[in-house]
């Protein structure tokens, strides 16, 4: 049975680049603070969830004599991330779940932009990426994101069908559970405007985010839209992680 997630970003993947202005921000924000955690350069880095390359493009560019062992769950993600970037011995590309992939050899560092987010439960994740890596490093999207978005359906009498997002200090709490010897994390805050809430929400779909959460019925979004007219904008709160192994 085909995955929906795989399948969602494999259709949003077209205009990925193009919609996911913010996740483009956030990818150069990430791998700058990565490269100013002080760790050893690694010489073979493995990266969950490349979407169309964002973050990849950093990553080779900035560890030129890494080899980069690149996947995403949507194999249309891969494709256009391979497309472009130039070929080369370095690059290894793959169709992989995220969640649980062991890759061979084991990688220095495991490094994810914006895709951990959609993995629930999560520690478990956390626990089998620190088995297989030196260095575990992510960013992803964290509860609080969204506010104007929430408060128009709450002030419409609805429940808004986002995903849940981790919590910042839980998360850090999480991750201090790990038996590892250092956790470092950081937040930021970046904010998208819209002209209202219809393309808020065509947005979401454009780069296949538009998933509700589980259980989550249908409502009416009209009440909602006539509330965003005028615009809205929205708060994306991120959190940047990386873990050391013990």
């Amino acid at each position: 049975m085909a995955d929906p997630v795989a399948e969602r970003f494999s259709a949003a993947a077209h205009r990925y680049d193009s919609a996911a202005q913010i996740q483009r921000r956030a990818a150069g924000l990430f791998d700058a603070w990565l490269a100013d955690q002080g760790l050893v350069t690694p010489s073979c880095i493995a990266e969950i969830g490349c979407g169309t390359g964002m973050l990849t493009r950093l990553l080779v560019e900035r560890y030129r004599d890494a080899t980069l062992h690149v996947t995403d769950l949507a194999p249309r993600m891969v494709e256009l991330c391979r497309a472009a970037l130039p070929p080369s011995p370095r690059l290894h590309y793959a169709v992989s779940d995220g969640r649980d992939p062991v890759f061979e050899p084991a990688p220095d560092w495991i490094v994810s932009a914006m895709c951990f987010q959609w993995f629930d439960p999560l520690l478990p994740v956390l626990r089998h990426h620190m088995a297989h890596a030196k260095v575990l490093a992510f960013s992803l999207v964290l509860d609080g994101s969204f506010s104007a978005w929430r408060k128009a359906h709450e002030a419409a009498g609805l429940s808004a069908g986002l995903q849940a997002f981790p919590d910042y200090d839980e998360l850090r709490r999480m991750c201090e559970t790990l038996g590892i010897s250092r956790v470092r994390s950081h937040r930021i805050s970046l904010t998208e405007s819209h002209a209202d809430g219809l393309c808020f929400a065509k947005g979401l779909r454009e780069i296949g985010a538009s998933q509700p959460r589980p259980g989550h019925a249908p409502v009416n979004l009209r009440p909602v839209l006539r509330r965003l007219e005028q615009g809205l904008a929205v708060n994306y709160e991120i959190g940047f992680f990386c873990l050391e192994s013990a």
